[in-house]
């Protein structure tokens, strides 16, 4: 390893980083990118970490308490999980801006071009789309072979380009820019970008690195979310942490919950008493507390005391919750929920109405924390009391302020039923869903095997509506929507090995409503710096659309840089178009998901579970267990013995030795004769086909042209029923006869198609048999019209009409907006009494104006009622429709007028959950 002869003098002592040029990191980087397989890149990583801690041990022997460690080498590995480090505000624009004038380029040169344009593929030539690449091609030829920075002095710098950029020192941050810039070679260069977008791209994942370092550290990071820690304490690879410390301002990830099913929580459970809780749909949030001071984590270790508040005179929350602590608690750390709470309402806020609680101002709502487990209680960690024992000293720990910080309630049940029963009553409520907990469950950070299950509405068959995708490609917009990816490609992910980040993406559907105008210039603008051009000879390899999906996106973007949607539909549908082989309808976005990363969407095992389970359908309908199904018991198939009738003589073929060839119109064809008319014999036809060069059989085989019948007996019904053979009328073969020529079929001449023939019918004719290409006689029109079976042709409603508006005029007519609704208008004092009609109700016009935007409305509160359509003046009749909602498998919104208005404006389906009458 290459490092400084020269003496550290920094304040804090010396250090391996001070001494290990960055060239070496950077020469590491480059090999392992090089190289072929996990466990050989694992390899090359370990000498590396072996050479690091040989160089630590011989640089700090007399000095065993010293804080070094391999944390400034650590954070450039695995930059994404670097949390110590301030957002560096830069991105590839930016960067490209700064070459440009630091290698004194001409803003029209083709190196400039290739910068600012690096995503395009014909300007940017390499790799298109990779900003680090395309820098190194560029830089190549103009840096120094090998820089002259160390480890050290390259983080100095970026800690100075995050701090300053967070202070808003524009001058600072390129300053030290500039000094990376100037003091580097190309190859290092590159890698330092990729450092600073916080993407390597080495084919080693995070738990690789962290397991190559120490068996321990991927456990301990998941605990704590400090790499500086992890890398200090697990300095020495021989020593094992057997007990992960909690301690009160370290991060660490909370306990997570297994998936679960209503129908499987009883066998889990070992038929013993659990508990249950509601499921908010908030942010999981962790409060550490020490004497007057208060921080704030999420799941994934981010800090948010800045919004929440760090003393009892800062934030929107820590003033109102300090003194609600009893006088006994010195230090905690809680594990909750924070959900938005309004006070004029007094109701909880969902994610679905686009909320964002961590955010400081949030219009009309303030932050309540929903506590459900307790973590450390005055410097006592009781990650090992049971959780009865947790819950009981939770109990004792702070008052519950409504508004501000709740105690979450749990009931105890012990039943499949039960839990059901819980989870029909969290859907009836617009719940996330339901926890269920082992009572005697010990608190295992970063676990989901610890006895804790989430049981959803999409873990049920037929109960979901919702599903999490991923956006992988984008179409640009028109009309209003002009200047903006409008419509997008969503994807599914293949499913990765365990622990490993997915890294092949399935496409699964377009969608392209269900979001304002407002929603959908931001979207843009959070991926406006990550789409790449599609290039249709040159496809992205991680992103496989369906072979026959001719309509490709004019952009993509790369997983890890984009977002989840949620959408809501009707059902899965089969489709070709689509690489998952299926697809759904009507889908429109239901939200965009800022609280998952890209990773966690759904994979294409879920959707195609979901499909089998349900059948297709997203009803959002209620559970049922049925405990006294069993396995149905197959009847014993009794086969009869069929005994076969011996050929009547006027069955059998002809004798052909007798018959004299005239012509070879039929030469090398096989033909199989079932029955003929009172004009044209069986014994006629065969006789014919064998003057005319054909062959004839009695059962028709492999090497069979054609079965030739007269009509549809017993025999044809079962050659039609094998759907092998081409059953065609006699009176085709007469014609050809008569006029002494072949005549080709048509679609007019067939008693039963083959698939193959039917195949190359469609090429040339409609599904009634009118010729695409030669002329029709009144003759030939009559027997088409005589083959279209009335009762197969559907007369066209709705949904017909809605499926076609979405294929072909999806952003231009406004008036299908609410074709795939059915509204029940409460317009009489009687639910379903049209007798009891309210004079001069306002909702009168409305129910108008909602047909005239395609909306179906009906008298009668029927099962296929979408909608209810409430007077926001009058909501007497609310509790007895959400009573009724209850009781129903596929349930209905209520909506006020608001909602529709706000559609109309907004020319697409806005989310109904904000407009629900409480």
């Amino acid at each position: 390893m290459d490092h400084q002869e020269n003496e550290d003098t920094s304040d804090d002592g010396p250090s391996v980083a001070s001494k290990v040029f960055f060239a070496e990191l950077c020469g590491l980087l480059e090999k392992i990118s090089k190289t072929q397989g996990n466990d050989k890149k694992k390899r090359i990583m370990k000498e590396f970490i072996d050479k690091w801690r040989d160089y630590h041990n011989q640089l700090h022997k007399d000095d065993k308490k010293t804080s070094d460690s391999f944390y400034s080498a650590m954070r450039l590995l695995i930059p994404h999980l670097e949390k110590e480090r301030l957002a560096y505000g830069i991105k590839e624009h930016m960067l490209a801006k700064l070459l440009i004038e630091v290698l004194c380029l001409g803003k029209d040169s083709p190196d400039a071009n290739r910068l600012l344009n690096y995503k395009a593929p014909k300007s940017a030539k390499m790799e298109a789309g990779d900003f680090a690449s395309v820098a190194y091609y560029v830089l190549k030829n103009r840096c120094p072979e090998k820089g002259s920075l160390t480890i050290k002095e390259v983080n100095n710098c970026l800690d100075g380009i995050a701090t300053n950029n967070a202070a808003k020192k524009k001058e600072l941050v390129r300053k030290n820019i500039l000094h990376l810039l100037t003091n580097m070679s190309a190859i290092e260069l590159k890698w330092l970008i990729r450092m600073i977008v916080k993407e390597l791209k080495v084919g080693l994942s995070q738990a690789s690195v962290l397991s190559v370092y120490h068996p321990d550290a991927e456990e301990f990071y998941n605990v704590n979310n400090n790499l500086e820690k992890v890398c200090r304490m697990l300095r020495e690879k021989d020593v094992r942490v057997h007990e992960i410390g909690i301690s009160v301002f370290s991060p660490f990830t909370p306990m997570l919950g297994e998936r679960g099913a209503p129908d499987q929580i009883e066998k889990i459970m070992d038929g013993k008493p659990y508990y249950i809780e509601t499921k908010f749909d908030g942010e999981r949030m962790v409060l550490h507390k020490d004497e007057g001071n208060y921080k704030y984590f999420t799941r994934s270790g981010n800090e948010y005391t800045s919004t929440f508040g760090a003393h009892e005179l800062d934030g929107n929350l820590t003033p109102h919750i300090h003194n609600c602590f009893k006088p006994f608690v010195k230090k905690c750390i809680l594990d909750g929920e924070m959900i938005g709470y309004d006070p004029v309402t007094k109701t909880f806020a969902t994610k679905a109405m686009n909320t964002d609680i961590k955010r400081q101002q949030q219009e009309g709502l303030q932050p309540c924390l929903h506590v459900f487990d307790i973590v450390l209680l005055n410097d006592k960690v009781l990650t090992n009391q049971p959780l009865t024992e947790r819950l009981k000293i939770l109990k004792t720990v702070f008052e519950p302020t409504e508004g501000r910080v709740l105690l979450s309630e749990h009931k105890e049940a012990r039943t499949n039923q039960d839990c059901a029963d819980a989870l029909n009553d969290a859907i009836d409520g617009r719940e996330e869903g339901i926890m269920v907990k082992n009572l005697e469950s010990v608190y295992r950070p970063n676990t989901r095997k610890g006895g804790w299950f989430k049981v959803k509405p999409e873990y049920v068959g037929g109960l979901m509506d919702e599903l999490d995708v991923l956006v992988v490609g984008g179409f640009f917009g028109v009309g209003h929507r002009s200047g903006m990816m409008s419509h997008f490609l969503c994807a599914v992910a293949v499913p990765p090995e365990e622990g490993e980040e997915p890294k092949i993406f399935h496409s699964f559907c377009k969608v392209g409503s269900g979001y304002s105008k407002k929603e959908l210039s931001a979207f843009n603008l959070k991926l406006v710096d990550h789409w790449k051009t599609f290039d249709k000879k040159n496809p992205p390899t991680n992103i496989i659309l369906a072979s026959g999906f001719k309509e490709k996106p004019d952009a993509w973007i790369e997983p890890s840089n984009s977002c989840l949607v949620q959408i809501k539909a009707a059902e899965i549908i089969d489709s070709e178009r689509f690489k998952t082989g299926c697809t759904l309808r009507f889908p429109r976005v239901e939200k965009f998901r800022d609280d998952k990363h890209w990773h966690e969407c759904m994979t294409v095992a879920d959707i195609l579970e979901l499909k089998e389970k349900s059948g297709g359908k997203l009803a959002g309908g209620r559970v049922e267990i049925n405990e006294d199904a069993g396995p149905v018991k197959k009847k014993r198939k009794v086969v009869s013995r069929v005994v076969r009738p011996t050929l009547a003589d006027r069955f059998k073929g002809v004798d052909a030795s007798s018959i004299t060839k005239v012509s070879e119109m039929l030469k090398g064809k096989e033909f199989c004769v079932v029955n003929g008319s009172s004009s044209f014999s069986k014994p006629e036809a065969e006789k014919k086909i064998i003057e005319y060069g054909g062959t004839i059989v009695q059962n028709p085989g492999s090497s069979t042209f054609c079965v030739l019948a007269e009509k549809v007996a017993l025999r044809v019904t079962n050659l039609i029923k094998r759907d092998m053979y081409d059953i065609v009328k006699l009176e085709w073969f007469h014609r050809c006869i008569e006029g002494g020529t072949w005549v080709p079929w048509s679609p007019g001449d067939m008693i039963h198609t083959s698939p193959k023939t039917q195949k190359s019918f469609q090429v040339d004719y409609d599904q009634f048999g009118d010729s695409f290409t030669e002329d029709t006689t009144a003759e030939q029109l009559k027997n088409v019209f005589d083959r279209v079976n009335k009762d197969d042709i559907d007369e066209v409603n709705e949904t017909d009409i809605a499926e076609l508006e979405q294929k072909y005029f999806p952003d231009e007519s406004p008036y299908g907006l609410f074709r795939t609704c059915r509204f029940y208008i409460d317009k009489y004092l009687v639910i379903d009494d049209t007798t009891t009609h309210i004079k001069d109700s306002s909702l009168d016009l409305l129910e108008l104006e909602l047909r005239f935007f395609g909306g179906i409305t009906t008298d009668e509160l029927d099962d296929e009622v979408s909608h209810v359509l409430v007077d926001k003046k009058d909501l007497s009749r609310v509790p007895e429709m959400k009573r009724e909602r209850r009781n129903r498998r596929k349930k209905f919104h209520i909506v006020t007028s608001e909602w529709v208005r706000e559609c109309v404006e907004e020319g697409e389906l806005s989310s109904e959950r904000q407009f629900e009458p409480t």
